[in-house]
């Protein structure tokens, strides 16, 4: 029970940061309430003699629902999942690990259409065990977080373990032994399973962990689980046995309490402090992880059923495709490291009349405007064409000091819409980490040395070389910073923070501004204007006669 009871609070905790209901949160309430009816409710209750109750009757047929529909979910969700991993055309590792586990997803869906033959249980658990390591080896490389790329390796033992006791059973030792290797390789599993639980903390935790750790919810959460599983265990020892085997396949000795009964409970309460500091983490990538590892465990260890393997490969995925992105979420929800130093209003006018005449010989009719706001908050605007394709250039200021460039050609579309590709650029970790760019999946090398070396890319890599050719890419190196987002023929939008994950002075010369000097030129900026208008005639379609869309405050 303690299994329902943290995965509940993970899903009304993690609701609290999102803006609506996706089908991965369907899947995950699904997914719980089949553990809790169908597994758990439905045969505790049922009656030992006589007919049961309508109720009961009511009850079974609900989580016979429930059961065909967390199959049917989870393969389509993890169908959805690899076909776009194998369509982005991203690293080997990721595209060989998109078809193995849709061919697994296929082999797993068929009991939920037909009986299915013998033959397809030990086919199905090689492709299962393939799928397993096909996934962790496509997490590692690419600058991914080392404690999820270990923690996900860790939780892949126990996985494998149980097919090796299956195909071992098939082709090695007889499956009916009392002892002997399969009793070995299952208790191993087990134990191996408990292990990773009480890892979870070190591995999947957020980051700083010391902040994490500082938390009261996820510690008050964990203390709750483990003094309950203690006084039901001495009450009800018999009825929590037979729940958490229902639950979770793990078997536990009805007669007497379990040996091992103090390392599960402490496995549940630790898991529960992660999975709970996952859900309030303030990192999407983060709480995606936290998805992940709800959805390995509501899979349970039984595996009887579709959504047994289907579930735990889907949670993998999950984790896996966040491993690339939550260190650069977490740094940028951290403290601005460095502030950018004030400009004079006459210096800052100056250069932007410098900026909107170099312009001039890219974009036609360029205009400029400065308006101020609340709080010595102003707003720089330079707006032209290029091409038929609307060019507005934005430097937002408070108090003098510069904040963000934002450049946007074509339409303004909302940074919550996740984008057909985003690029953002590797700074040194002196710098920190630009805030987050538009969403965008999954994450892929471009084969160009210099340009991986300079920049992660996510999204579609056929966008990407229709965008970009090799000459752009040399520019981008030597002129890009912060991130850039493209909506396949819609919009490419670029900002940067000088000072936070950009240099100070690129590309607008804000030292030299900030003292006066006669040095500062628009040269740097212009020719970033320039590059991006370069890279948005490839793909941005002009929209030059219909009305332009009101610009919308930055972040």
């Amino acid at each position: 029970m303690t299994q329902l009871l943290y995965t509940a609070t993970f899903f009304g905790l993690s609701n609290r940061h999102r803006a609506g209901l996706t089908a991965i949160h369907v899947l995950l309430l699904v997914a719980l309430l089949e553990v809790g009816i169908n597994r758990v409710a439905v045969p505790m209750l049922r009656p030992s003699d006589g007919a049961p109750p309508w109720w009961h009757t009511y009850l079974d047929y609900t989580g016979l629902f429930l059961f065909y529909f967390a199959g049917t979910l989870a393969v389509l969700l993890l169908s959805a999942r690899c076909w776009q991993t194998i369509r982005a055309l991203g690293s080997r590792r990721s595209f060989v690990a998109g078809v193995i586990v849709a061919l697994t997803a296929l082999l797993a869906a068929v009991p939920l259409i037909v009986d299915a033959p013998a033959a397809l249980s030990l086919t199905l658990e090689v492709a299962f065990a393939a799928s397993v390591i096909a996934i962790v080896i496509s997490s590692f490389g690419g600058g991914g977080d080392v404690g999820i790329q270990v923690g996900l390796s860790i939780f892949a033992i126990p996985l494998l373990l149980h097919s090796v006791d299956v195909i071992g059973a098939k082709f090695v030792w007889p499956d009916n032994m009392l002892d002997g290797p399969g009793v070995v390789l299952a208790h191993a599993g087990v134990l191996a399973l408990c292990l990773a639980a009480m890892t979870t903390p070190y591995c999947f935790a957020p980051r700083p962990f010391a902040r994490a750790a500082m938390r009261l919810g996820p510690v008050v959460l964990a203390m709750a689980l483990a003094g309950a599983g203690v006084l039901i265990a001495r009450s009800e020892y018999p009825a929590l046995a037979r729940a958490v085997t229902l639950a979770t396949g793990i078997e536990l000795t009805p007669a007497q309490p379990d040996p091992r009964l103090a390392m599960y409970v402490l496995a549940a309460a630790t898991l529960g402090w992660t999975l709970t500091s996952c859900a309030i983490a303030a990192s999407s990538a983060r709480r995606s992880v936290g998805v992940g590892l709800a959805l390995i465990v509501l899979g349970g260890y039984a595996f009887k059923w579709s959504h047994h393997y289907l579930l735990p490969l889907f949670g993998m995925m999950l984790i896996a495709d966040a491993v690339r992105r939550v260190r650069e979420d977490e740094f940028a929800a951290l403290p601005i490291a460095s502030e950018t130093p004030p400009i004079a209003d006459l210096a800052w006018s100056s250069y932007l009349a410098l900026v909107a005449h170099g312009l001039r010989r890219t974009l036609g009719e360029v205009h400029s405007l400065t308006t101020r706001g609340e709080g010595e908050l102003s707003s720089s605007v330079i707006v032209g064409e290029a091409g038929g394709i609307p060019v507005r250039v934005r430097i937002e200021r408070i108090e003098g000091s510069v904040l963000a460039l934002d450049v946007v050609l074509g339409r303004e579309i909302d940074e919550v819409r996740g984008a057909t590709l985003t690029m953002w650029a590797i700074p040194p970790r002196a710098l920190g980490v630009n805030p987050a760019g538009p969403p965008a999946a999954p994450i892929f090398r471009t084969g160009d040395p210099p340009f991986d070396e300079r920049f992660k890319t996510r999204g579609s890599a056929l966008a990407f070389h229709r965008l970009l050719d090799e000459g752009l890419r040399a520019r981008a190196v030597a002129t890009i910073d912060g991130w850039m987002s493209y909506w396949d023929n819609e919009s490419l939008r670029y900002r940067v923070y000088p000072g936070r994950g950009a240099p100070l002075d690129h590309p607008i010369p804000l030292s030299d501004l900030a003292l006066g000097r006669a040095s500062a030129t628009a040269d740097r900026l212009v020719a970033v204007i320039e590059l991006l208008v370069e890279i948005g005639a490839r793909g941005v379609r002009p929209i030059a006669n219909e009305a332009a869309p009101e610009p919308t405050e930055l972040a």
